[in-house]
């Protein structure tokens, strides 16, 4: 019996050892380690490349530390240069398209703002205001307001990459001057370091300079909203551009006060609620509602009990009305 016990026991550990994954880097030592991580960064394995060169790293093998940091060094810049699409740089074509939304704004504000005057000094003179440019000025500004809307979160997500790669650059630097500083015979690994202190400080401008356009479209939003809001109080409902209340995107904002908002196209059907949502009636539903209870209690209930033959004893109809 303790045989039998003994043997179900080795069987478990051996079962269990077998699940538990092996680290086959563990079983390398430093030159090893060294060998794979120039391996795989040869076949473009950037990943593969960095965890075995740190780890070759943490054996603390001396001679091996200079050339395991220089590669080390082109891991984390090949890792930032694939995050900006291959690139050496930023994209300088993402602050040149924050910009020109900047200067569209500025326009689209001069145009209403003219067209707010236009529009009072015709009305002070009693005559009938020309509302198709205004209609146009407006039109124009709130398609850039929500366009900028849309722009800000992908622009923040380039920022945060790019933020990314200062951060990977900026370990390659320190790994190049690492590897120089080890072995000073290391020539290639000081030029390194140097041209990518350069690169670094081109890209910091440049996300600097995308920080501070997004930082001046969030201004300009504010800017363009009150405009926007001001030339529509001058504009009666029909000569409305179609964008001012959305386009049946529910995230696009709705410049129009809740007294003068249309009905959205098939909003026939009240919307069904969430499980344990309070319901709300529209105010038309308040009154169709009131006017009909008028309406029932206004009639003489119909003589008879439950049991009438008829079945209409104190039994409302079947018709089916709104549930609330």
């Amino acid at each position: 019996m303790r045989t039998l016990l003994t043997l179900l026991c080795l069987i478990s550990v051996a079962t269990a050892a077998e699940k538990q994954p092996v680290d086959e880097l563990a079983k390398l030592d430093a030159r090893a380690l060294h060998n794979r991580g120039t391996q795989r960064l040869a076949e473009g394995d950037l990943a593969g490349a960095e965890e075995a060169l740190r780890a070759s790293l943490g054996r603390d093998v001396d001679p091996l530390r200079p050339p395991a940091l220089h590669n080390l060094g082109h891991v984390r810049f090949g890792k930032g240069k694939s995050a900006l699409g291959d690139r050496s740089s930023g994209d300088v074509t993402e602050l040149s398209i924050a910009r020109s939304y900047l200067e569209a704004a500025d326009a689209d504000i001069s145009d209403m703002k003219d067209q707010i005057e236009l529009l009072d000094k015709a009305k002070a003179e009693g005559r009938e205001p020309d509302y198709v440019p205004a209609t146009a000025a407006l039109g124009g500004g709130i398609n850039t307001f929500r366009t900028i809307k849309k722009l800000i979160p992908k622009e923040e997500a380039m920022v945060a990459k790019r933020n990314g790669v200062v951060t990977l650059w900026t370990r390659s630097v320190g790994d190049f001057r690492g590897a120089h500083e080890l072995d000073a015979a290391d020539g290639p690994a000081l030029a390194n370091a140097e041209a990518i202190e350069e690169l670094l400080r081109a890209l910091r401008r440049e996300t600097r300079a995308l920080e501070e356009a997004i930082e001046e479209q969030r201004k300009k939003l504010e800017e363009l909203r009150a405009v926007i809001q001001e030339l529509i109080k001058r504009i009666p409902d029909d000569k409305l551009p179609p964008n001012a209340e959305g386009e049946g995107d529910e995230d696009e904002e709705n410049f129009l006060p809740p007294e003068r908002r249309k009905p959205r196209a098939g909003g026939g059907e009240p919307k069904e609620p969430k499980p344990g949502e309070e319901q709300k009636m529209t105010e038309q539903e308040a009154r169709g509602s009131l006017e009909g209870l008028k309406n029932e209690f206004g009639r003489k209930m119909p003589a008879g009990g439950a049991g009438d033959k008829n079945g209409k004893g104190g039994k409302p109809s079947d018709k089916k009305g709104k549930d609330y």
